[in-house]
């Protein structure tokens, strides 16, 4: 078993006295074989973070409500990329919460935020970054407060709980986020309200520069509830959540694992599949719910019953989540999803490859990260490995962590806050796994658009073995084209190749700008991506 600590000196802010030295971290204890690295100490209750295209990575600083850049030397650009305005942090949940890179970057250099504001409502905006966008000038990266692009601007805030505060693109290039339900837990019923949802956005039609969108420019045709008269409905793609403070998004099938805090009882972690809206993909997300999925609370708290008896009859329909623990047992508790674990081929820090679609979550207060597996059908801690430092903990130390990211090495980072409270201890760090690991045929499966929206020609990188078929069809599933049906054109089973679609029917009438969906197939998998095809 291996533990690292971390024992540093710290100075802490303006108008706070010198402390000589803190305390030791508790270290974070993980199974034999894996190694806990800190890239970057010493910085100011990070909260959220993502990676740009060459590896550099942004980070959002929840009380400063700053953006900053870390090099791929993991040095810290000591200019911040910007300081959002209009951001309050009066209560601990509020503040800069988070962040996310637009998935055309640096052809749409956008940089997307999270944040409580001032005016008493939650924001999700848009700001354009310029300077070294691609990593080679070794200018600062920065932008300009004025260039704010508001989505959301008017999503309740009353509360100083309660806020969400993820933002995450999809598989399919469409922007989620997360919303809580701002401590009024029947609104999390009426979705309408923007409180206790997932909001389902498309960006990649909006004007550059400053502004404010339409709720009619984010809906996208493929919204649970795109055709409502309610405007705010038309973006939600799930609700009945209460502070599903951090998601993430499954690099393979684009499912969203979210994680949603408990009240008394549970702490619960949920799936939610775009793809399943689509004809012929279900199935392929592994018990996940399709989009307008209504997850329960406050009629049920993870798998028990909720406090929502003063809140009408509980619907039909309610989602039960794939996994969830008691929360009793602690002194405080508030669940971290972490996502899915997804190798990269060619990652030289790639965990084992029975980790492979595995569920990880923290615990904020306990520092427990578990395991889950789905065996049988059924989501669980999986089996203790050698070194585990508990049976039902496949690492310890991860008290403080907010967010988690899979890097194209194989390795799993996170942005821990701090250590004990104290001002400028907090990091980003990773889990590096024993590096390179052979995948068994059959086990790859992706398919991803290279750029978003296609203009021309679609290029799709496809992972796959043995007999793949990849197809266009449109939004209702008629079939458009049948880009490849073969053996797999790569050098070794599991590499990637290029695919491209110039915009063409199988009998060579052109295809309509508009939405379509690409399919990949083989050995009776499927995996898809949305295609915004443009001329």
């Amino acid at each position: 078993m291996r533990r690292y600590a971390l024992t540093m000196r710290f100075v802490l802010a303006a108008g706070l006295a010198l402390i000589a030295s803190v305390p030791p971290a508790r270290g974070q204890d993980v199974p034999d074989g894996f190694i806990v690295e800190t890239l970057v100490p010493n910085l100011a209750t990070p909260v959220a973070f993502d990676f740009l295209p060459d590896g550099r990575v942004l980070f959002a600083e929840q009380f400063t409500a700053q953006v900053r850049l870390i090099r791929t030397t993991y040095a810290l650009q000591a200019t911040p990329v910007i300081t959002v305005p209009g951001v309050t942090t009066s209560g601990g949940e509020r503040g800069l919460l988070g962040i996310a890179v637009d998935p055309a970057f640096p052809a749409r250099p956008y940089l997307y935020v999270h944040h409580t504001a001032t005016s008493a409502h939650v924001r999700i905006a848009r700001y354009t970054l310029t300077g070294d966008l691609d990593g080679t000038s070794g200018a600062d990266l920065v932008a300009d407060p004025a260039s704010r692009y508001d989505l959301i601007d008017d999503a309740p805030d009353n509360a100083p709980n309660h806020n969400g505060g993820t933002v995450r693109f999809g598989i399919e290039s469409v922007l989620y986020a997360s919303l809580g339900e701002d401590a009024n837990m029947c609104a999390a019923q009426t979705p309408g309200t923007l409180r206790g949802v997932m909001l389902r956005m498309r960006t990649f039609n909006l004007p550059p520069g400053p502004g404010a969108a339409f709720r009619a420019q984010l809906t996208d045709p493929a919204n649970p509830f795109a055709t409502s008269p309610d405007s705010n409905l038309r973006l939600v793609a799930a609700y009945g959540l209460r502070n599903p403070f951090r998601f993430q998004v499954d690099p393979l099938w684009g499912t969203l694992a979210i994680g949603d805090v408990g009240a008394t009882l549970r702490e619960e972690l949920d799936l939610l599949s775009p793809t399943l809206v689509f004809p012929g993909a279900q199935g392929v997300a592994m018990d996940a719910s399709p989009l307008g999925a209504n997850f329960g609370w406050p009629f049920r708290e993870g798998t028990v019953d909720g406090p929502g008896g003063s809140c009408g009859t509980p619907p039909a329909g309610l989602v039960e989540p794939v996994y969830d623990y008691d929360r009793t047992q602690q002194n405080g508790a508030s669940i971290i999803s972490a996502g899915f674990y997804r190798p990269h081929t060619g990652g030289v820090f790639n965990w084992p490859a029975d980790h492979d679609g595995d569920l990880f979550a923290n615990d904020y207060y306990s520092g427990v990260l578990r395991r889950i597996k789905q065996t049988g059908g059924v989501w669980s801690l999986a089996d203790p490995i050698p070194g585990q430092p508990d049976p039902a903990a496949w690492g310890t130390g991860f008290d403080k962590v907010s967010d988690w990211r899979l890097a194209a090495d194989g390795s799993l980072w996170f942005c821990r806050q701090s250590v004990n409270y104290i001002p400028l201890t907090g990091s980003l760090g990773r889990i590096r796994g024993p590096g390179l690991v052979s995948t068994p045929p059959g086990a790859r499966l992706s398919l991803k658009l290279t750029r978003s929206p296609a203009v021309g020609v679609a290029e799709l990188r496809v992972v796959a073995d043995a007999n793949v078929r990849v197809r266009i069809v449109d939004l209702a599933g008629r079939p458009i084209r049948t880009l490849w049906e073969g053996i797999a054109p790569a050098a070794q089973p599991g590499d990637s190749f290029l695919l491209t679609w110039d915009g063409t029917a199988e009998d060579g009438d052109r295809a309509r700008p508009g939405m379509y969906l690409a399919f990949v197939e083989s050995g009776g998998r499927r995996a898809s991506v949305r295609i915004p095809f443009l001329r």
